[in-house]
């Protein structure tokens, strides 16, 4: 049953369950247990082995322990503790109050969401949790919705991460594309390869202009426009409060961050080659060194102002991370299974094996990769997939759409990875605007929709005209036109 039109069950059952239940859990768990009943033919004794073997799969795999996995558990946890102390010293608070002076309304602390998510490039999750630290206490001052903020973080993460080659997403890429390029004999460098697909990554490139739309023509479907009052976070309001008492531990946890990421990287690389250090660092331990020495700062921060309360706010910080950390280990473990089960196998190969018209193939291969993304939710293991799938589909029926289709692959991923409630980006997006997962992913989702459609038009174009610069002229045309007609739509209804 694997491979084949069964392992569309799981997926679609999470789906429909999040649509229908809102319960995140409860969804994941249905498509873990009809996963592991796939697999297994039905039987249910086995079925359950897999289940329990795909959580203990987790953190402890043939013998050893998946640090990776552990390091960013307690990166979550640390980083709730984190929140929690800075609430305490009353920097959150403080911090929103010297930001005001110079961020005038809800736009102007949405747009440095924007700005933050566009310069913290260098890891999606790295990105999605600093960025709600700086940014919430801001936008919380001035009434922007949760899910609004979960939105901009989410659609500043990944886009930025994809189309940027000093990323872990870039470096990735660039090492798939090596192989790629080396398959079919292709004369170019993979970093300059990666340089010449950023253009065609149109879902990318028109979510982040959609954000500034958004920002500023006020476009909000449903919950994201309004600011509940039972939102705003209960924070220990005290006089000797500083801006400083956010800005410094975020500042660490970036620094040394960054830091162990490079040293990481050297290390591994064994050279001082800037690509390979950002293919072999080590983002995890980063994080988690950097969230260490960052709370080592602000308890030393915390414990000059004269607190002495500590056990308290690091159990509430712990709390507060609770959510997200179980929701992001349901995921993991189906997107295990669901990988075992060959979803992603019967969806590439549903179509690979297809007569296309060449001028169609770049929005095929954009829909399949948006539909493997959705169902997986990995982009990066859709990049796997689908990018050596596209490169072989274009170079036997076009060679000219050889680098808009690798284009459309990666645009499709990030889209499908956006609109899954089961991607780790979307999770801790919603965990670092600290919004209720489901919210986030159902304000999201007609957002992200409008774009991908807009982008499925501009690959129908890319196709058939073949060049760059008409391409990406024609789709922002249509992208401005349309986001103008949602704008007025919207004024009308509102």
């Amino acid at each position: 049953m694997e491979g084949s039109i069964y392992s569309l069950i799981p997926p679609v059952l999470v789906i429909i369950c999040v649509l229908l239940s809102k319960k995140v859990i409860l969804s994941i768990t249905l498509g873990i247990v009809s996963s592991a009943l796939i697999i297994h033919d039905m039987n249910v004794i086995q079925a359950a082995q897999a289940v329990l073997e795909s959580f203990l799969h987790l953190f402890y795999v043939d013998g050893a322990w998946n640090v990776s996995n552990l390091y960013l558990m307690a990166f979550l946890l640390l980083l709730g503790v984190l929140t929690a102390f800075i609430a305490r010293m009353g920097g959150t608070s403080a911090f929103a109050q010297w930001a005001s002076k110079h961020v005038k309304s809800g736009a102007g602390a949405q747009l440095l969401a924007f700005i933050l998510g566009v310069i913290i490039f260098i890891d999606d999750y790295f990105n999605a949790l600093t960025v709600g630290e700086i940014a919430r206490p801001l936008t919380d001052r001035y009434r922007v919705s949760r899910e609004k903020l979960a939105y901009i973080i989410d659609s500043t993460s990944a886009p930025v991460c994809v189309i940027s080659p000093i990323s872990s997403w870039g470096a990735y890429i660039i090492g798939l594309l090596g192989v790629i390029y080396a398959t079919h004999e292709i004369d170019t460098a993979p970093f300059i390869g990666f340089l010449s697909i950023i253009p065609y990554n149109f879902y990318a490139i028109f979510s982040l202009l959609f954000v500034l739309v958004t920002i500023f023509w006020n476009i909000d479907p449903g919950k994201m426009k309004y600011r509940e009052v039972a939102e705003i976070e209960e924070e220990v309001q005290t006089e000797t409060g500083k801006a400083s008492d956010l800005l410094v531990p975020i500042g660490v946890l970036i620094i040394v961050t960054l830091s162990m990421m490079f040293l990481t990287g050297w290390q591994a690389a064994g050279a001082l080659d800037f690509m390979a250090i950002l293919e072999n660092t080590d983002t995890y331990l980063s994080l988690l060194v950097g969230a260490i020495i960052a709370i080592a700062f602000a308890l030393f921060r915390y414990h000059r102002a004269g607190h002495r309360v500590y056990v308290k706010p690091f159990w509430e910080g712990i709390r507060s991370m609770t959510g997200a950390c179980l929701i992001l280990c349901f995921a993991w473990a189906l997107i295990e299974l669901i990988s075992a089960v060959g979803t992603g196998t019967y969806l590439s190969g549903l179509f690979a094996s297809m007569d296309f018209n060449s001028a169609y193939l770049p929005a095929v291969l954009f829909v399949i990769s948006c539909f493997m993304a959705l169902a997986t939710g990995t982009s990066w293991g859709t990049f796997g997939v689908m990018l050596p799938i596209g490169a072989q589909m274009a170079m036997t029926l076009d060679p000219q759409i050889f680098t808009i289709c690798l284009g459309a692959v990666l645009a499709g991923s990030v889209y499908g990875d956006h609109c899954s409630p089961i991607s780790d980006t979307t999770i801790l997006s919603s965990a670092g605007a600290k919004c209720h997962h489901i919210d986030h992913v159902m304000t999201q989702l007609p957002l992200a929709c409008f774009v991908a459609v807009i982008s499925c038009a501009g690959y129908l174009i890319a196709g058939i005209t073949e060049s760059m610069l008409l391409s990406l002229i024609l789709t922002a045309v249509i992208f401005f036109a349309s986001s103008f007609a949602l704008k007025v739509l919207l004024a009308k209804k509102g």
